[in-house]
């Protein structure tokens, strides 16, 4: 290889993936803007098992998710090196408050410090990335002080480092999943950017143009409150749509108000259980709902999550008697919700 390919790759590889300081000022930058005096209370994303995050192509899951906080609001900045992909205000407050100190050891050398302790080592994640790495201050308990700590964690295993990767600790087996008669979290937050917005409104624009289409499922990537983490409008509620007449499988999005009324490509994510559903039907609860009919503190670890609704057919029903469900997935957990009558109905087996 010689010297300018060499260049040219070291350059690719250092655009395709970012570590969290590297978009701090930019992050700094936007949270100013919207909220001034934003101090910084905790970075967030979900890499790779080697820490890392690619910044490309451009969308809301490549990114880390800087957590800012000034007087009683806080606010999220969704940025992969200095490129800022989304702001949004987070409605879920409360924690964490504490300013985190400026340097913060890399997520490489946090996993590196964990394996050498016999600590935490990443399980290879076919599918993707599922290593969920969070820094914020955090109070004093099981023998530590009180500091800013990497908490990282991958189904059921989990460990913390101090925020200099000098010390670690190996936490205990994630708790149970809730149950049901456990009860929701309580009153709804209404979500500013829900599926229910767009819903209508997709199936009009489509049937404008292909009559016989069917609604196959609806899925995004959320926030606690069900409204969609967008960046554009195929980034944020897709509705899926097919039918004999259309050849191929299109998508309706719709995001922070604004709709992309074109017929565009599925890629074909989450296709592969088409066979095993039917077609969605209108009404249904809306994302909103769903989150909030969730035990209390079910979504606590995650600040983004996974929302899909579809109806399946009776013999492939992931609850014996309801068909449209609400998946919810936060991490490794996965929960249920009946999308006609907006009853939780359990965990769910991803």
């Amino acid at each position: 290889m010689n010297a300018a390919a060499g260049l040219l790759l070291l350059f690719q590889l250092r655009a395709a993936a970012a570590p969290p300081a590297e978009g701090k000022a930019a992050a700094s930058a936007a949270a100013e803007l919207r909220l001034g005096g934003a101090e910084l209370v905790q970075i967030e994303g979900f890499a790779g098992p080697d820490g890392d995050i690619p910044c490309r192509p451009r969308s809301y899951s490549n990114t880390w998710h800087y957590k800012f906080r000034s007087g009683g609001e806080w606010l999220t900045v969704d940025a992969c090196g200095p490129d800022v992909l989304n702001v949004s205000r987070d409605l879920s407050g409360g924690e964490p408050s504490e300013k985190l100190p400026y340097r913060v050891a890399e997520p490489s050398k946090v996993l590196k410090k964990l394996a050498a302790e016999g600590l935490f080592k990443p399980e290879p994640d076919p599918y993707g990335r599922s290593v969920l790495m969070r820094a914020a201050v955090l109070p004093a308990g099981d023998g530590r002080p009180a500091g800013c700590y990497w908490r990282v964690s991958q189904g059921k295993a989990a460990a913390l480092a101090d925020c200099s990767a000098e010390k670690a600790w190996k936490l205990s087996a994630a708790a149970p999943k809730a149950k049901a008669q456990d009860g929701p979290a309580g009153p709804a937050v209404k979500g500013r950017d829900t599926a229910g917005r767009y819903a209508s409104m997709a199936v009009t624009e489509i049937r404008k143009k292909v009559p016989d289409a069917s609604l196959l499922f609806v899925e995004a990537l959320a926030d606690r409150t069900g409204s969609a983490r967008c960046v554009a409008p195929e980034d944020g509620w897709s509705f899926v749509f097919g039918s004999r007449s259309m050849g191929s499988r299109q998508a309706f999005g719709g995001c922070a108000g604004k709709t992309s009324s074109q017929l565009v490509t599925f890629d074909g994510k989450g296709a592969s259980d088409l066979a095993r559903l039917d077609p969605v039907t209108l009404p249904f609860k809306d994302s909103d709902h769903a989150v909030s009919r969730l035990p209390k503190g079910a979504l606590g670890g995650c600040s983004t999550v996974s929302m899909k609704l579809k109806n399946f057919k009776p013999a492939y029903a992931p609850a014996a008697g309801h068909s449209q469900v609400w998946i919810i997935d936060c991490g490794s957990s996965r929960y249920l919700v009946d999308a006609r009558t907006g009853s939780y109905l359990g965990p769910g087996k991803k």
